[in-house]
């Protein structure tokens, strides 16, 4: 799909499937794309979906791409924005936000009486106090970064540890594993979509306007585009 189209690949771990870039008003754009494909009509999506997912589906082009039974034959592509998009992705906002916010309340409830219970009352506490709750979550260098004492934590900086170990724990509760995008949803843009078997060149021109247009109409996605160009 992405070669189909010109799209350049995403790098590393940034997250990004691929970037549509382009030039427009004098300025040099890189927009962020989602891939999607399917051989039934039903997307699925992430694991873990939580806050973050959330927030960078809201600044993402979106193209599908629907193949045949055998997942060989490209039969059509739709491109959508994160306007389009937002009616599905509001609804999974507010289907995980209540556990999220149950679990910030919680986080912020704990005190330095929670410490003493799960590390022990101390005056001072190690780097391997720090450890028992992050465990490999931390490396080296940011167990040294929390360190308010030459050599540890003190007790008010082991209570803001215990709150990030809470929190860490909490949103892996809270996310949703793999919310697909329905057939429902996508047929309500059918009329979007651009038949994948004919000119390629042709496809290639289409979809590249349309993200271009998508692109500059998202003030959201025109910031974060402008800003990777």
């Amino acid at each position: 799909m992405r070669q189909l189209v010109g799209l350049r690949k995403g790098r590393g771990r940034s997250g990004v499937d691929a970037f549509h870039d382009f030039e427009a008003e004098g300025r040099r754009y890189s927009a962020p794309v989602e891939l999607k494909s399917t051989t039934n009509r039903a997307v699925s999506t992430a694991r873990d979906v939580g806050p973050d997912h959330i927030a960078k589906w809201r600044a993402r082009i979106w193209m599908f791409g629907f193949y045949d039974s055998k997942g060989v034959v490209l039969d059509s592509l739709l491109v959508l924005g994160p306007d389009d998009m937002e009616p599905w992705i509001g609804r999974v906002e507010r289907y995980i936000a209540p556990d999220f916010r149950i679990g910030e309340r919680v986080v912020r409830r704990l005190a330095l009486e929670d410490v003493h219970v799960i590390c022990g009352e101390k005056d001072a506490y190690s780097k391997e106090d720090a450890k028992a709750l992050h465990k490999r979550q931390w490396d080296e260098e940011r167990y040294a970064a929390e360190m308010d004492l030459p050599d540890g934590y003190s007790p008010s900086r082991m209570l803001e540890i215990l709150r990030l170990r809470a929190r860490y724990l909490n949103d892996r509760g809270s996310t949703l594993n793999n919310p697909h995008v329905p057939k429902k949803f996508l047929s309500g843009f059918r009329e979007r979509e651009l038949d994948a078997g004919g000119d390629a060149d042709a496809l290639r021109s289409l979809v590249q306007a349309r993200m271009r247009a998508l692109t500059l109409a998202n003030p959201v996605l025109r910031r974060i585009a402008d800003a990777a160009a």
